[in-house]
């Protein structure tokens, strides 16, 4: 069965580079079990081989269970798609390994992978990197759960907001397809916000995605208990974030330098993936502060796993093994949608081998989001999860996000504004 997927896979793949972001709905509702069907440890034997192997024990084990959703559509926006097409065949692996040389927008590497091409591998990492997300993200609150594994419960709770924007290769809002002030020759920004966290308290923490992926790690973490702010350089890549589970380089999508990791093409197959309607799953009982939304639940043991429909979608299987040797995260392995280029999973392994993390992210639909996001083509990140099996436990993430939204500015990036005294809010000029 692997292999019949996996020809189906090769050739839907041929029929995805003529049209890159077609999806062949008819051959995935043929592939795929039937909708509403529950995947348990019951009829995993039948089932199995569409799940991630090591994702697989965790039904095995009754730790999970995985109801299955009608194939559909993630059509990324049109202009993206555009552009895509206007510049295909421009973007160049460059001399310096950082760059992407002519790269204006879309997607730099449409059409068809190859294992024959040594840089296939490379090519993918960079179509992963400039997967159309939106042009901004606004996400007014980000519930944080730190879960034990044994007990089951949730130890700890916090509370965050963030944004996001692009600086360069923009598709929607003006200005396309870059925005005038950009200092720090960033492809974009990020910026956490901690509301109600504890010690952490007023923390903020700003990144810059670097245009050349050869440059240190840009940024500024604020700390209010020490009135001062300091350097993202001076935190490690390799510790987790505010205690949770979750590595600074692994959080929602893969951040960290293209650079520091060797990348690796491993073939196309079909897997289930947490790609949902959102209106068609049972929410939580957590409804948003301040937008009529219900935030998508967590189940499974200890409340561990994004309770979503999972669909089956043609995958990349992406490999990439760090260049440090001493690098604690050695190695990961990334299962990327074919249509987006996101990452809904993914693993993480130790400097000995063993596994580290099993990453999860749940993509709604947009049109099956808020209103504020429909038709805006972008998969909309609800809910992640990231395990780690060894320490026995977990940190699951419920979200709410806007893309493209109006309120976000190039100015909300200004690490010179970042100020204490008012539980982390910026100053605005």
């Amino acid at each position: 069965m692997r292999a019949i997927l996996c020809a189906a896979a090769c050739t839907a793949a041929q029929v995805a580079g003529a049209g890159d972001f077609d999806l062949d709905l008819a051959l995935l509702n043929e592939l795929s079990p039937r909708p509403g069907l529950t995947i348990e440890a019951g009829n995993l034997a039948q089932y199995g081989h569409l799940l991630e192997p090591d994702f697989a024990r965790f039904v095995a084990t009754g730790d999970a269970t995985i109801t299955v959703g009608a194939p559909l559509s993630f059509d990324p926006h049109p202009a993206y798609i555009q552009a895509t097409r206007q510049f295909r065949g421009q973007p160049a692996l460059g001399a310096t390994a950082g760059l992407l040389e002519s790269f204006a927008q879309g997607r730099p590497f449409p059409g068809e992978l190859s294992r024959a091409d040594v840089e296939a591998g490379r090519k993918a990492a960079w179509n992963m990197r400039y997967a159309y997300l939106g042009d901004s993200g606004l996400i007014p609150e980000i519930h944080w759960q730190m879960r034990d594994w044994r007990s089951e419960k949730v130890v700890f709770e916090m509370l965050f907001k963030a944004r996001s924007q692009r600086f360069m290769y923009r598709h929607v809002l003006e200005p396309v397809p870059f925005v005038d002030k950009n200092p720090e020759d960033a492809y974009g920004a990020f910026l956490l916000t901690a509301i109600d966290a504890g010690s952490y308290d007023g923390t903020q923490a700003l990144a810059f995605a670097n245009r050349d992926e050869g440059r240190d790690v840009n940024g500024w973490v604020y700390i209010p208990q020490l009135g001062r702010t300091q350097s993202l350089a001076s935190f490690s890549t390799e510790e987790s974030m505010f205690g949770s589970d979750i590595l600074p380089t692994d959080f929602l999508v893969y951040s960290g330098r293209l650079v520091d990791m060797q990348w690796r093409y491993l073939g196309t197959t079909y897997m289930l993936l947490p790609f949902y309607r959102h209106d068609q799953v049972e929410l939580s009982t957590r409804r948003a502060r301040n937008h009529e939304y219900w935030h998508a639940d967590v189940g499974g043991h200890a409340g561990c796993f994004p309770r979503v429909h999972w669909q089956l979608r043609p995958t990349v299987i992406l490999e990439g093994v760090a260049v440090d040797p001493a690098a604690a995260a050695a190695r990961r392995v990334f299962y990327l949608d074919r249509q987006t280029f996101v990452a809904p999973l993914w693993k993480v392994y130790r400097d000995d081998g063993a596994l580290w993390k099993i990453v999860m992210t749940a993509y709604a639909h947009p049109n099956s989001h808020l209103a504020d996001n429909h038709e805006s083509g972008a998969p909309i990140p609800t809910a992640s999860a990231t395990i780690d099996p060894r320490a026995n436990r977990c940190t699951t993430l419920q979200l709410l996000t806007i893309v493209n939204s109006s309120e976000v500015t190039a100015d909300d990036f200004d690490a010179g504004i970042m100020q204490s005294g008012s539980r982390g809010e910026f100053r605005r000029r």
